[in-house]
């Protein structure tokens, strides 16, 4: 009857286990094809803001025009990182709040 009941154990655990693994895979899987999507947004916005940059700039691939884009993009990317940091925060706030109600 013990050793019974000790399979049974094992086989719910073993179950839960196999749950948690799934559901790390499903996430995981989702993360990874969230990233493919940003990378395809940010290599067509790459192209983009050359062609901007090339409109406005004569030497089109001289030096000026490639420490513009950088600027343009270092900018862009400092301003998105800090505004999703204080969305995330703020967000973190209130599931802090939420929990201790």
């Amino acid at each position: 009857m013990l050793r019974n009941i000790d399979k049974n154990i094992l086989i719910d655990k073993t179950k839960e286990n196999l749950k948690e693994a799934n559901r790390l895979v499903v996430s995981q899987t989702a993360g990874f094809i969230s990233s493919a999507f940003v990378l395809v947004a940010a290599l067509a916005w790459n192209d983009t803001i050359k062609e901007l940059i090339a409109q406005y700039f004569s030497t089109g691939r001289g030096l000026a025009s490639r420490f513009a884009y950088t600027l343009i993009v270092t900018l862009i990317a400092v301003i998105v990182t800090s505004r999703l940091t204080k969305i995330s925060e703020k967000f973190k706030l209130e599931s802090k709040k939420d929990s201790k109600a």
